[in-house]
């Protein structure tokens, strides 16, 4: 009886094991599984919201850009449509704030920082940092922003070759058939 007592431990000690070594990787996928979704869900909400930061900051530089050929009476209502563009560009800005990591805040905020100076150049026809940036007009830097905030959004969403982004005007290739 005692061995049979010793046996039956042996026995339930071998299921006891058995069952926790197969459990734990079940844990471990789901916990994976888990996180993946998780972080999903995050790229996902980041990815929208930084494609909606871009759509709106590429038409502040558009409307600016066409804002010196308007005839006087247009102006106005174009520099009326600056300012709502850039009212919205803020509100995304605190999405961005909330969701994106630091290197992608930054180069939105600097985005921001030369969509101002685009507006207050289109009002008045002078640039606000011009002492700051000497050398660059404020499309350029805005521009030059904009596509390190591409760059930073790509590095936290993990796109293979984050920083390789094509130029805005690709040269014309004729294509061979």
């Amino acid at each position: 009886m005692i061995d049979d007592g010793g046996h039956n431990a042996m026995m339930l000690l071998s299921i006891v094991i058995g069952a926790i070594a197969g459990s734990v990787p079940t844990l471990m996928i789901e916990r994976m599984r888990h996180r993946s979704a998780l972080g999903t869900r995050w790229d996902n909400a980041i990815q929208g919201t930084c494609a909606e930061f871009a759509a709106c900051a590429r038409t502040i530089l558009d409307l600016a850009e066409h804002h010196a050929a308007l005839r006087t009476a247009d102006q106005p209502a174009s520099l009326e449509q600056i300012r709502r563009e850039r009212g919205q560009l803020q509100t995304l800005m605190t999405e961005v704030r909330i969701l994106a990591d630091e290197p992608v805040q930054l180069a939105a905020r600097r985005f921001v920082r030369h969509a101002w100076a685009l507006q207050v150049t289109a009002a008045t026809g002078i640039d606000p940092r011009a002492a700051d940036y000497p050398h660059d007009p404020p499309r350029e830097r805005a521009l030059a922003a904009l596509f390190d905030f591409y760059r930073a959004v790509r590095r936290q969403l993990r796109v293979p070759d984050a920083a390789d982004l094509a130029p805005l005007n690709p040269p014309y290739e004729v294509v061979p058939r």
